[in-house]
């Protein structure tokens, strides 16, 4: 079995996939929305990022099934605020379409951002996410070209760490 988790986004979404078994990472990837950046974002754009994701996928786990975890976007009290938050309501769009289109009912949850990062600096929340990962999980990442969205990547690889129990802090005790 398999753990699918994303980091849903407009544009782009982070995605990577897991062995559950093992807790292992297979790969990770940014899917991107073939629909056009520019006008309006509709429930057809939604859909195409639904199936940006869908096509990535298809290939990595051929006809077996898998478990989704997927960060549900949430409204947090004004001082805690960043961009428009009318962002949001498309964000939820998408991740519905997500949702609906790749798993069933009974395998697909949802997290929100603060459940499984905190409050942490998000650099520093990536190199944690990075201190996790073994050498050969390493080049199982594909990252975009652009270093602006690596952190979409980051996002995904650290939801499904958290989801198999990979990245709770770790406690160091004095002798």
């Amino acid at each position: 079995m398999k753990l699918l988790t994303i980091d849903p986004g407009l544009r782009h979404c982070g995605v990577a996939l897991f062995d559950i078994s093992s807790a292992a990472l297979l790969c990770a990837g940014l899917p991107k929305n073939p629909e056009p950046a520019h006008g309006a974002l509709s429930l057809a754009s939604w859909a195409s990022m639904a199936g940006a994701v869908d096509e990535w996928l298809r290939p990595r786990v051929a006809e077996e099934s898998f478990q989704l975890v997927i960060e549900l976007p949430r409204v947090y009290a004004a001082a805690h605020q960043r961009g428009d938050q009318n962002d949001l309501i498309q964000l939820a769009g998408v991740v519905g379409m997500l949702g609906g289109a790749l798993a069933p009912i009974e395998s697909r949850r949802s997290v929100y951002p603060r459940d499984w990062k905190g409050t942490l600096d998000p650099d520093a929340f990536i190199e944690r996410i990075k201190q996790r990962l073994d050498a050969a999980e390493h080049l199982r990442v594909e990252m975009p070209s652009a270093q602006d969205l690596h952190h979409n990547v980051w996002d995904a690889i650290g939801i499904g760490l958290h989801a198999l129990g990979r990245l709770s802090p770790r406690r160091v005790f004095p002798r």
